[in-house]
């Protein structure tokens, strides 16, 4: 990888990681209410995705919510009920594809503040290699480990006959496991999902628009694939 590629990652995913912690700290009422333990496990959801070979998104199906033991104790079978059903629908919303059945499993934290959580899923695929890809109409390319920059001139990696493109646009670094885009002070901005950006962690599934092209990048599992 390039240097300075790490960092633009490190840093990326740092402020995923803030945001997470500033979801939990807002978390911390008197009691936990049954609408913040949906919002926790939707946001665990939504970090854990990937994209499959299929072009689908799949997601953890085995949650572990730590809470307070006196929250712990108002959390009935029938309430858990409504809460997986409330997350199985925003599932179905997103298009995420679960490997088997919602679980959410209740465990008591004495560590844990009343009126606060923590969610934990098990991994959705560990032994899975994974390949970004970015779709433009009927064509795929697939990126490469290190920085592939985007542009209208022959020197970019991936050359798109776009007047609205600046010459080289924009990049994404992968390094294997994290891939995030890089604006490269382009004339017209790049955008990631309606909004414009500077520098961000991708996810798969996410729609990047620059000049008049729209991208969409996927992350695509290769299963069966031995790791180096």
């Amino acid at each position: 990888m390039k240097a300075g590629r790490v960092g633009l990652l490190d840093k990326a995913e740092e402020r995923i990681e803030t945001a997470v912690s500033s979801l939990f700290s807002k978390l911390s009422r008197a009691e936990l209410q049954p609408v913040e333990i949906t919002q926790a496990v939707k946001a665990a959801m939504d970090l854990a995705a990937k994209g499959d070979a299929i072009g689908s998104t799949i997601v953890p199906s085995s949650y572990l919510l730590l809470i307070n033991p006196q929250d712990a104790a108002k959390v009935s079978p029938a309430m858990l009920g409504a809460i997986r059903s409330d997350i199985a629908r925003y599932a179905a919303t997103k298009s995420y594809r679960m490997a088997g059945d919602l679980e959410l499993n209740v465990s008591s934290d004495e560590k844990i503040s009343k009126g606060r959580i923590k969610v934990g899923s098990k991994p959705v695929d560990g032994s899975a290699q994974w390949q970004p890809v970015l779709l433009l109409g009927n064509q795929r390319y697939e990126l490469k480990l290190g920085t592939t920059s985007i542009g209208r001139d022959e020197k970019a990696d991936i050359t798109v006959d776009d007047r609205g493109l600046s010459r080289i646009h924009f990049e994404i670094a992968w390094n294997g496991e994290v891939a995030a885009i890089r604006d490269l002070q382009s004339t017209n901005g790049t955008f990631l999902d309606g909004s414009r950006i500077n520098e961000l962690v991708l996810r798969s599934g996410s729609k990047i628009a620059a000049g008049r092209t729209e991208f969409d990048f996927q992350l695509l599992a290769m299963a069966g694939e031995a790791s180096e």
